[in-house]
């Protein structure tokens, strides 16, 4: 009984020892921010006391693109998309509630309606009544909700490798969900978050690892340590998705483009194939040689199908303007 006892306690110093050998604390806020800002960075009141990180570029006389990342992302996702439709279009980047510069959400809500909220006060703040809302992941989800919930504020979606389908199928997170939902994992992820599990849960999201670069990782984990942002992380995962919302995706009244990678294992190519067959009129688009982040591994194929698809989009609203206005 004695040896138990010693070994029990032997075992329990090791695991503190270890706890305070590899914990991680959260990263300075103002360090953080002059590390990841930029010239465009801008921050606006969120309305409950925090502020939400965005940047408003390209364009400013074009067509109004919103880009939403996905979860446990942040808006340098789309940084390429940025630089390669700038020209022709304005976009509007933002950190949601709980990611990037943004931080935690200064009223704990991550719903589908928490989410929208932020980003139409980022529409607010920019002076913009609608924009083609371009989402992926956990961002085409925000994206196509917001279809429903304010429509008036979508002049289109572009849903990239989108969450929220309800196909019945079962899909193995990736390393970093699945230890977030385990109740070991919540208790150890707000302080301890080894790169190398960042580095292997975006291994997995991607087609061809051989892309990502230490300097994607170290954003990656970087962000991760913004104070606030692990704990957020976990309430996110406890908030209700409301699959039931499914059943309305066929009233979205607007134009919609899906845009997804062909060996995504996160949310495979089924799940927009649901999508495709659920809303009338929408076009799906797969990239062979993608995962679940098409935008970071093959940008000038996303931001082509995008200025194509927005071009056509545009020429059609403009024709049917016209078109009533002479009769």
């Amino acid at each position: 009984m004695k040896l138990l006892v010693r070994l029990a306690l032997g075992l329990a110093i090791l695991l503190v020892g270890a706890f305070f050998l590899f914990r991680t604390p959260d990263a300075d806020k103002a360090e953080m921010i002059a590390k990841y800002g930029s010239e465009a960075s801008r921050f606006a009141p969120d309305g409950a006391g925090g502020e939400i990180h965005y940047r408003d570029e390209g364009n400013r006389d074009g067509p109004v693109i919103l880009l939403i990342h996905g979860s446990n992302s942040h808006l340098q996702t789309w940084e390429e998309i940025v630089r390669l439709l700038g020209d022709r279009f304005r976009l509007i980047s933002l950190d949601l509630p709980g990611h990037g510069l943004t931080g935690p959400s200064s009223n704990g809500d991550y719903s589908a309606d928490g989410n929208i909220a932020s980003v139409v006060k980022i529409l607010d703040v920019t002076g913009v009544d609608k924009a083609y809302w371009i989402g992926n992941s956990m961002g085409g989800w925000v994206s196509w909700r917001a279809g429903l919930a304010v429509p008036d504020r979508v002049s289109g979606l572009v849903l990239i490798d989108s969450s929220g389908a309800q196909t019945g199928e079962k899909i193995k997170p990736y390393l970093g969900a699945r230890l977030a939902q385990s109740t070991i994992g919540q208790w150890l992820l707000p302080q301890i978050t080894p790169k190398f599990l960042v580095r292997s849960s975006l291994e997995e999201n991607y087609a061809q690892p051989e892309r990502l670069t230490d300097e994607i990782v170290t954003r990656y984990h970087d962000m991760l340590h913004f104070p606030g942002n692990r704990y957020a992380t976990l309430e996110r995962g406890k908030t209700p998705r409301q699959p039931e919302m499914w059943n309305q995706v066929g009233s979205l009244d607007m134009p919609v483009l899906l845009l997804w990678g062909a060996q995504d294992r996160v949310i495979p190519v089924s799940h927009g194939e649901a999508f495709r067959k659920a809303i009338p009129g929408c076009r799906l688009i797969v990239y062979d040689d993608a995962g679940h982040l098409p935008m970071e591994e093959t940008p000038e194929q996303v931001a082509r199908d995008i200025r194509i698809w927005i071009d056509e989009v545009e020429a059609s609203t403009e024709s049917a303007t016209t078109e009533a206005e002479a009769g």
